[in-house]
Formats: structure tokens, C-alpha cells, sequence
């Protein structure tokens, strides 16, 4: 008769063969770092917890870095693959210099804001030689007013002036003063603007990058198969992130003891908001960036946005069946 520790083995080594989890011996190593916690803290968070990337033979180590401004860019010297969004400078002056610096995903929000303007302008391109208020360089929105101007076909480095004129009421105020000409306003401030005499032009949805996947070209020469394998488990975990809410609300609560279960799911929608099955970049919202960096550092300007992105993982993974295998109730990709 079998004692009960060679039952409770036996039961370990069965639940591990049905969940195809190798043994942690037959598990690699990878550090994964992160800034803060954001989307894509999330994701990872629910592929560790939830034994996702052992799936694919990789052991995830959680690197917790306090460089919240550079979204841990500087910290690619000691891991291998950081997860996390910072300051635009911070994060595309090394690359700019050369560093060993490649993308390998992102996360978009998604924005509903509209381009508030003094009376004497009537459209957006009526702001070229014109002041353009924002919160700051590099901020939210000073990002999603550059996608607004290089979609009316102005350039957001050239064209425009932008103005440091702080948080949305005050870049209301500025524009009845005529202190600045332009300023992008979310729908809440539409109203307000109105009432100081100001038009809002109406804008479409516009995508600002919320979540960077960053590594080095030297890692993936080292060991294409491990960062093709982690790829693989950060999808994963996004599936799972969108289909299993109770389970992935559980893995965040162990992270926020003490929220409010309210918050807490108000946090689960806003991420959710921001996810696609495959995390692909958005040309338009790194674009943003660029022009953001540019101000400063004028080598930006001749980079392209793809030219920072390695897309062949995320392209093979598509292309080899793995989402349709993912997500089998043929939901549209």
C-alpha cells in the first residue's frame, strides 16, 4: 500500500503531465523586469502566477526596479527583458546612442480626445505657426496632440510650438487668454471649453503607447528559442487574461491586498481596454514618441518607427496557427 507523501508525489507528477508543466529542473531561467505596474505587469503577472510560462519551459524571475521614469530601459544591463513605460527621452536616447535596445511588443489606450482651439481657428491645419498647449514633454498629452497634428498632415516638430500650459482646466484658461491657440481636451473638458467661448474640433480615437516589451538583439542572438518561448507565454497569458476574469482578478488581489474590489475590477476593464491578442506595434503611437523625442534630440527624425521593433516572433506566431490553436471560439484578430 502506498504511503500518503508517494500518493501526494504521484498526484504532483500527474497534474503536472496533464498541464504539460515540465519538472523545475527542466525549466530555463529568464529575469524579467518591470517599473510600476501597468498592463503589461499584469499580463506577466498572470502568466507566472498561473504556471503559463512554465508551459513553454521557461522559469520567469520578477525583477521589481524603482526606475519608474526610464521604464527600466537601464536595467536591460542585468536582465534580459524588460516590461514597462517611462519618459521618451529616458527610454529612445540610448537607442538613439546605439544601445542594444529592440522592441519585441506593446500596449496601446485607446483616447477620445478632440483638439480644443481659439475662435479665430477653424481647422487643425489653421495651427500651423501656433501654440500648442500640453501637461509636459513627452506626456499623455503631448502625445496624442502630435497624432492629432500629423494626421491633419502637419509635422508636430516643425509646424507647431508646444507649451508646457499644466492640467486640462489650465489649458483651458490659457486658450481663453490666448496664451496658446490649440490643446487637446478629453470629453469631459469638450463642455467647459465651450462655455469660455473656445471650439472643439472634433477628433477620432487616438492610440498612445501605455506598455513597452523591450530586450537586446544581443539576447536574442544568444537565445532565440527562449525570447520565441517567453513571446509565447505572454500571449498565453493575455488569452487567459481575457477569458478567465475571476482568475485573473485573484492573481492581481494577491499584488493589492486591501483595494477596494471595485477598484480592483475598474483596473481589470482599463487594462483589458488596452489589450489585443497579439500585442503588435501601432506605427501611429510610437510615431508620437519620435516626434516627442525630436524636439530634443534631432536624430530622432530620420527613424522609423518600425526600424525599433523585431516583429518576426509576434509574426510567426500568428502565421503558425499558435492564436487560432489560443483562441479556438474564432474570435476576430
Amino acid at each position: 500500500m502506498m504511503s500518503r507523501r508517494k500518493l501526494m508525489s504521484l498526484a504532483v507528477a500527474m497534474l503536472a503531465f496533464l498541464l504539460h508543466i515540465p519538472p523545475a529542473s527542466a525549466l530555463e531561467k529568464v529575469r524579467l523586469a518591470y517599473a510600476g505596474w501597468g498592463v503589461g505587469t499584469a499580463i506577466a503577472y498572470v502568466g507566472i502566477d498561473a504556471g503559463i510560462f512554465k508551459k513553454y519551459e521557461l522559469d520567469v524571475e520578477e525583477v521589481f526596479i524603482r526606475d519608474a521614469l526610464t521604464g527600466g530601459v537601464q536595467s536591460l544591463i542585468g536582465v534580459d527583458l524588460v516590461l514597462g513605460f517611462g519618459n521618451p527621452m529616458a527610454i529612445f536616447q540610448p537607442l538613439l546612442g546605439g544601445a542594444d535596445i529592440v522592441f519585441l511588443g506593446s500596449h496601446v489606450s485607446v483616447e477620445q480626445y478632440g483638439m480644443a482651439v481659439s475662435s479665430s481657428i477653424n481647422s487643425i491645419q489653421d495651427l500651423k505657426g501656433k501654440k500648442i498647449g500640453v501637461s509636459a514633454l513627452g506626456s499623455k498629452s503631448d502625445l496624442i496632440a502630435r497624432v492629432i497634428l500629423r494626421r491633419a498632415g502637419l509635422d508636430p516638430v516643425e509646424d507647431v510650438e508646444m507649451v508646457a500650459a499644466g492640467l486640462s482646466p489650465n489649458r483651458v484658461m490659457a486658450l481663453s487668454k490666448n496664451l496658446i491657440q490649440g490643446a487637446p481636451v478629453a470629453p469631459e473638458v469638450a463642455a467647459e471649453a465651450r462655455k469660455h467661448g473656445l471650439k472643439v474640433l472634433e477628433g477620432k480615437a487616438v492610440p498612445v503607447v501605455s506598455s513597452l516589451l523591450m530586450t537586446t538583439r544581443s539576447f536574442i542572438n544568444k537565445d532565440r528559442e527562449a525570447v520565441k518561448r517567453f513571446l509565447k507565454g505572454y500571449v498565453a497569458g493575455i488569452h487567459y487574461y481575457l477569458t478567465r476574469k475571476s482568475e485573473s482578478l485573484a492573481i492581481m488581489k494577491k499584488y493589492f491586498t486591501g483595494t477596494d474590489p471595485n477598484q480592483l475590477e475598474s483596473m481589470y476593464y482599463a487594462f483589458a481596454a488596452q489589450i489585443r491578442p497579439l500585442p503588435a506595434f501601432n506605427p501611429e503611437a510610437v510615431q508620437a514618441l519620435l516626434d516627442a523625442v525630436s524636439v530634443a534630440d534631432k536624430r530622432a527624425k530620420k527613424v522609423k518607427p518600425a526600424e525599433l521593433f523585431d516583429s518576426k516572433f509576434l509574426e510567426e506566431l500568428k502565421s503558425g496557427g499558435f492564436l487560432d490553436e489560443l483562441y479556438s471560439e474564432k474570435v476576430s484578430l
